[in-house]
């Protein structure tokens, strides 16, 4: 959890989140961590060619704000993969557990999503 207050209060620093959003992401997870404290995680790792990375952690129940999360070039390098974002958010809250998505091309781009 601290992992991803730390990112929320970034996203603030950078103008990226206003303040009441940020309070509105802190507020939901602290009442996830109250209900499920041994809570799920989605996990995605996206690297490319360039060395460029996201690594996140979110907790399954902020999964409707998880796009938020994504910065916009990682999502369209998804799309340019053909992975519908979305249709793996909606398939994410039936899933129990594991991997969801690795793929790894010739050119040195990874994307992985998986729930641990």
């Amino acid at each position: 959890m601290k992992e991803e207050i730390k990112r929320i209060l970034k996203m603030v620093e950078e103008g990226r989140l206003k303040a009441e959003e940020a309070e509105r992401l802190l507020e939901a997870i602290l009442d996830i961590q109250k209900k499920t404290p041994s809570g799920k995680f989605l996990k995605i790792k996206i690297e490319d060619e360039r060395g460029d990375k996201v690594n996140m952690s979110i907790p399954m129940g902020l999964i409707k704000m998880a796009t938020k999360f994504i910065p916009k070039d990682k999502k369209e390098h998804l799309k340019e993969k053909d992975i519908d974002i979305e249709e793996i958010l909606s398939t994410i809250k039936e899933s129990a557990e594991g991997e969801i998505i690795n793929i790894k091309d010739k050119d040195g781009s990874c994307i992985k999503i998986w729930i641990e």
